[in-house]
């Protein structure tokens, strides 16, 4: 690659990076500042989400100054300069945190970021005879993914006996502003009926929650603007991941203010479902796209920019299974070693072809949905673009002068 371009294309990803960074950090989160400085690493019910989520956020950061030629050193200090810097603005901005255990994974991401360009030409530049393998090996970890995902956001229940409350106040929840006239189990099916407020909530507010015999929550069913949303126990609450929610849009798009509804849940065929009076919906369900949202779930986002980021989450993980693949041709593209060139390349459409497959098995084998038509384009997707770049050379790149 033209040395200029590549400059001017790791200061994009620098400049790009930092502006998420400020706008993931910066913004208000609450109403009052913080009373002072957090020491811990994570906190809270979702604090290996948060924990992933401050790995993650500097790892961009650091690739761009890599690629820009900056020293795993100084591309550490950097991260560590801004991560402070933004955690010292935090004193002053509503609902923020300032954390020392933020300082230090962002500046631990940092350097992961920065270390994966230096040490490319080790894992992602390996020989063709051996890209078989990895491409096996990227096939795998998406496939152990995916199946971590559905174990997860399994449900769980607790002991009974069960008891629900209505209008629950729960921390990081809306409180229900309208009146619930009637809130029961009928047979495991969680009944509610209600009126509907004046304004219509900003973020979930419960209708009506199920206890175990521990006061422990299992299935909550709340409204969020118009939707109604449901969610229940899961394993991923017990591991203090993110918890997504089960969502109905629009389904209260009919009810003015005061009007009395009905909501309720239910299954149909072993499928989740949602009833707002006589109407029923039952293709809830999570799919193999949704584990990222385990990591960070933006709840107020709307369902067809959700449903877009599932389907680049799924091009991420068959992307490595392309590119490997891609790498098995490079040998024979450039003349050089060719034994062995039909292990690599049954290696490689093996490892095309259990990921594919485990996008339909993983399904049918735990209680997530089938994936969606936008995943497959995904995962299609991913594995073409994976193929293009893996058939070239990135020696030129990989080991540029710098």
């Amino acid at each position: 690659m033209n040395p200029r371009l590549l400059k001017l294309f790791s200061w994009l990803v620098v400049a790009a990076s930092t502006g998420a960074i400020l706008l993931a950090t910066l913004h208000p989160g609450g109403h009052s500042t913080s009373g002072g400085w957090s020491w811990s690493l994570a906190s809270g019910e979702a604090a290996l989400a948060e924990l992933l989520q401050n790995l993650i956020l500097f790892i961009p950061f650091g690739i761009g100054l890599a690629l820009g030629g900056v020293s795993l050193l100084r591309s550490t200090a950097i991260g560590a300069l801004l991560s402070f810097s933004v955690e010292f603005a935090q004193q002053w901005i509503p609902g923020r945190d300032p954390s020392v255990g933020d300082i230090v994974c962002n500046t631990i991401s940092t350097a992961i970021g920065a270390g994966l360009v230096q040490l490319a030409p080790r894992w992602l530049t390996v020989a063709p005879a051996r890209s078989g393998w990895h491409a096996l090996g990227a096939a795998s970890l998406a496939i152990l993914v995916w199946l971590g995902t559905a174990a997860a956001l399994r449900p769980t229940f607790g002991p009974s006996p069960y008891r629900v409350v209505s209008r629950p106040e729960f921390n990081f929840w809306g409180l229900y502003r309208g009146e619930v006239l009637e809130a029961n189990l009928r047979q495991g099916i969680l009944y509610v009926r209600a009126t509907f407020p004046e304004q219509p909530p900003g973020r979930p507010a419960p209708l009506a929650a199920v206890l175990d015999r521990h006061n422990n929550r299992g299935t909550i069913l709340a409204v969020a603007g118009r939707d109604l949303t449901m969610r229940y126990h899961m394993p991923a609450l017990t591991l203090t991941l993110a918890q997504p929610d089960l969502r109905w849009e629009h389904a209260l798009a009919n009810v003015a203010p005061a009007d009395t509804f009905t909501a309720t849940t239910g299954h149909e065929a072993g499928r989740l479902c949602l009833a707002v009076n006589s109407d029923w919906r039952c293709d809830l369900g999570y799919t193999i796209g949704d584990g990222w949202k385990l990591i960070f779930y933006p709840e107020h986002w709307p369902g067809w920019l959700l449903a877009i980021i599932n389907a680049c989450w799924v091009a991420g993980w068959t992307l490595g299974v392309g590119f490997w693949a891609g790498r098995t041709s490079v040998g024979e593209k450039s003349g050089g070693e060719k034994s062995g060139g039909g292990g690599r390349r049954r290696a490689a459409k093996v490892a095309v072809a259990l990921v594919l497959l485990a996008m339909i098995v993983v399904p049918m084998t735990t209680h997530l949905k089938g994936s969606s038509l936008l995943e497959w384009v995904g995962a299609l997707l991913g594995l073409e673009l994976g193929l293009v770049l893996g058939s070239r050379s990135w020696n030129d790149l990989i080991h540029r002068p710098v």
